[in-house]
């Protein structure tokens, strides 16, 4: 059943429904989203009769699952609209839309002409962008409560699909108009708003300008930490992710392959979505060089927010992990704002976004020893050093602070280069007593402890593997004592929870897990090694027995890529059990014999064999929960607290949990004939770890 005017405002409906009508029409004989019931993740690798068939399933006889099962599949298109869910499927969530309705999102990680372009999404000023899109998935609450425990396709539950918002602002903080009205974006931008054209070979066709990669998109809900206590309004947030200099060339006959130097425009966008209105607003306060995610994190007062930016310092390495702070109800210079500013500063001031800073983690200079690091440089990756030796403290203090760049307001537009992102490796900008701890800035997903009444983190260490966990130990106190100002300094300690050396994380695999070509199991990565292979998708959850996270890994792993779990000791940051993880899925790889034979879950969609990447989770649960009389918790009920404090009462095999799988292999036929660019998949799953897994009393 469709309810599309539910997902979409009237504004937007009305735009669309003459637009679309010719696109419904065209797409009339094509699969419809949820009607896909065959899961792209695999058990094990394929063998032969059933496991290869194109169009259903391989071997789901997943060792540490309860239950998986399709919700979209990239490709499918909307009964109402012929609106395509494009790919590569990565950041996602889910809320109420109403009492009956879960809203689930998703962004896809599309590059555009880096790789093939999705039709254009179009806003209300008439711009269209090509790229990455913000899917938005309606299905029936009951229905999807339920949906583990029968096999009805997901169709049956969906009410609608849609688009997150339809009104954009750029990093001028002006809306996005049409290039024919003059309209302009940041990644094609010189501060003073001249437009930089793509290279011919990278022009786009399918729209005015482009969103490159919003990668892992986050939610976060108003008052997720108490009354006034974080964001003052629900917000999506996400970041354009790469520096993408090979789509410009400015040469000449003489030097034809001369590259533009894109530090001198505008960057790429942070952005944060009003989801009440429908509208993205473009944040500099936050940076402009690129990220993996954004995540919000517990600032302790109810005059800040505390966010975790993880991610690429636009290619300028090395540099430090980041978070920002901001302070709440201020104007870009520390000011209470206005009451007659205009609504997108309003709505960024309230959520601390006009006026903030980007705080680096640094260490004491008498730390770096124990660290290994006995010649302590910025010019050097000391992160992965650190990480990769076994002798090294697993526990170390830190400390975040700034350098001397700060946003100064929509007036005064400054080019990527001259922001934070070439400071932090400057003599001059090292916090006292301390140095930066620098390293890769390839960093993909923080996941936040759902226990909410902290502030603390783990990082995937992407580049070389492992994790590492922060806590910020005297946040409130420092906040306070800033006294309404931005702080210089904040405290915290670093928890090593998994080191990157060989010998570190071994996957138990039960009797699945096989790599394709038979080259041996995933408890091992592709390179045969005991450890986390470039670490990615991240989701902490925690339930009455057991904190868990769920890891993605993305290797380009040829023998199928690996999700598995890792059970936390909430009071350590380390392990449960030590050096050892739980196999849940595997997916895609070069390798692949269903590839190989021409299978995929979407029939007749066979690109060719290529690597997947599964890439991030999202609790379900309190919204799916039921109370002793069969009642839902209601939305008061799971507003602000409520959520986190109904999941920690739910055992963690009870748990149901939404996932993506980004799956290239799957990027033809109808993902290609609608203009979806990379192919995967939306699932929801549920775990069945053993009790030996996380009840330390089995465990002494």
């Amino acid at each position: 059943m469709h309810k599309t005017i539910k997902t979409l405002s009237l504004t937007a409906f009305f735009l669309a429904t003459s637009s679309l009508t010719a696109v419904a029409d065209g797409h009339a004989n094509k699969v419809k989203i949820g009607e896909t019931t065959a899961l792209v993740a695999e058990a094990s690798t394929a063998g032969d009769g059933f496991e290869i068939v194109d169009g259903e399933s391989a071997d789901t006889a997943f060792p540490f699952l309860s239950g998986m099962k399709a919700l979209a599949t990239v490709g499918e298109v909307d009964a109402e609209t012929g609106m395509a869910l494009t790919g590569w499927p990565d950041g996602n969530a889910a809320w109420l839309l109403d009492e009956d309705t879960v809203r689930i999102a998703y962004q896809s990680e599309s590059y555009a002409t880096m790789s093939t372009e999705t039709y254009g999404w179009e806003m209300k000023s008439g711009v269209k962008f090509t790229g990455s899109h913000i899917h938005t998935l309606d299905y029936a609450r009951a229905g999807l409560a339920s949906f583990l425990g029968n096999d009805d396709a997901a169709s049956e539950i969906l009410e609608g699909s849609g688009h997150l918002f339809h009104t954009i602002y750029n990093v001028f903080g002006d809306e996005v108009l049409p290039r024919s009205q003059g309209g302009i974006w940041g990644n094609q931008a010189l501060p003073d708003k001249t437009f930089i054209e793509f290279a011919p070979d990278f022009e786009l066709q399918n729209g005015d300008f482009f969103f490159q990669s919003f990668c892992g998109s986050y939610y976060e809900p108003a008052n997720k930490y108490g009354d006034g206590v974080g964001f003052a309004d629900n917000v999506w947030l996400n970041a354009e992710e790469w520096n993408i200099s090979r789509m410009w060339n400015v040469g000449t006959r003489e030097e034809p392959n001369m590259l533009w130097d894109t530090n001198k425009g505008m960057g790429l966008a942070s952005l944060v979505v009003d989801i009440e209105n429908e509208t993205a607003y473009t944040v500099p306060a936050l940076g402009q060089t690129g990220y993996e995610k954004l995540m919000p994190i517990n600032p302790q007062h109810p005059d800040y927010v505390v966010i975790v930016a993880a991610g690429y310092n636009h290619d300028l390495e090395p540099a430090p992990l980041k978070i920002y702070i901001g302070k709440k109800g201020a104007d870009v210079d520390g000011l209470p704002i206005s009451a007659d500013a205009p609504q997108r500063d309003q709505f960024l001031a309230r959520n601390g976004l006009l006026h903030g800073k980007l705080y680096g983690v640094a260490a004491a200079m008498d730390t770096f020893a124990d660290l290994g690091i006995d010649s302590p440089s910025v010019s050097d990756k000391m992160m992965e050093a650190y990480m990769g030796n076994p002798d090294a403290a697993e526990e170390f203090p830190v400390a975040f602070a700034p350098t001397s760049y700060q946003w100064g307001g929509w007036d005064n537009p400054v080019a990527v280069g001259e922001t934070e992102m070439a400071l932090w490796q400057e003599a001059d900008e090292q916090p006292e007593g301390h140095m930066f701890l620098v390293g890769d800035s390839k960093t993909e997903h923080p996941a936040v402890d759902p226990d909410i009444t902290k502030t603390r983190w783990v990082q995937s260490m992407s580049q070389e593997g492992g994790y590492l966990s922060f806590e910020l130990t005297n946040l409130a106190a420092e906040l306070e004592a800033a006294e309404g100002r931005l702080p210089a300094v904040l405290s915290g300690n670093a928890i090593r929870t998994l080191a990157n050396y060989d010998g570190t994380l071994t996957v138990e695999v039960a009797d699945k897990g096989i790599k394709h070509g038979g080259m041996g199991t995933h408890a091992t990565d592709e390179n045969d090694l005991a450890k986390a292979n470039a670490p990615d998708g991240l989701l902490w959850i925690k339930g009455s027995d057991a904190d868990v996270l769920l890891a993605d890994e993305d290797s380009g792993n040829a023998f199928g890529e690996r999700k598995y779990a890792l059970v936390l000791d909430p009071d350590t940051l380390r392990l449960v059990e030590e050096g050892k993880g739980y196999f849940l899925s595997m997916a895609g790889g070069d390798e692949s014999p269903r590839a190989k034979a021409g299978a995929t879950a979407l029939a007749g969609a066979i690109d060719k064999p290529r690597t997947s990447e599964f890439s991030g989770s999202w609790n379900l649960t309190a919204m799916l929960a039921q109370k002793d009389d069969g009642s839902f918790y209601t939305m008061d009920e799971l507003a602000g607290t409520g959520e986190a404090s109904i999941n920690a009462t739910i055992p963690v095999n009870e748990h149901k949990l939404l996932g993506v799988v980004q799956h290239r292999t799957k990027s033809g036929g109808q993902v290609a004939d609608v203009e979806a660019d990379r192919g995967g998949q939306i699932f929801m799953y549920q775990l069945n770890l053993p009790a030996a897994a996380y009840d330390l009393s089995l465990l002494d």
